[in-house]
């Protein structure tokens, strides 16, 4: 496995890859920063992030992100973010952020359900453990509770 990216994905069946569906995905994920630089029918390409701006925020959504969504003959929507790691300070909390923004992907699809309460907990939460990393120079907050996984992840 490749140490210097980390990937997230999701398989979601659907009846259909229509306009609307199409819509919604996009409209999800460019709340969330990204910038779509191609699209078709089958397949959609985004992007959000660069390694420099991580010099300067330990914000996930700055992370240098590639996002691709296909939709294959099995009537699955494939959804997979991959995080290049090289020279960027990435967290347990940070890839925690990105499973969950996936999970979050997941349950507006399915159930139009953007589980904000869950997301304002977590955010709160993570910001603490940043300003630890911050301040400790990585000695403490780069590490997720168990917990916090559970309460969070569901794992």
């Amino acid at each position: 496995m490749d140490k210097s990216k980390f990937l997230v994905g999701t398989d979601l069946k659907l009846p259909s890859f229509d306009e609307a569906r199409r819509f919604q995905l996009k409209k999800f994920w460019q709340e969330r920063g990204f910038q779509f630089i191609l699209t078709d029918d089958h397949m959609h390409l985004a992007r959000r992030g660069a390694f420099y701006k991580t010099f300067f925020s330990t914000s996930p959504r700055y992370l240098e992100t590639k996002l691709t969504a296909t939709w294959t003959k099995e009537r699955e929507l494939e959804v997979v973010m991959e995080v290049n790691l090289a020279f960027q300070q990435v967290t347990e909390w940070h890839k925690a952020f990105l499973e969950l923004e996936m999970l979050t992907f997941e349950s507006y699809m399915e159930r139009d359900d953007q589980q904000k309460k869950l997301w304002q907990e977590f955010e709160e939460e993570m910001k603490v453990a940043d300003i630890m990393y911050t301040w400790t120079v990585g000695c403490f907050g780069k590490s997720m509770p168990a917990e916090k996984k559970l309460k969070y992840l569901g794992r």
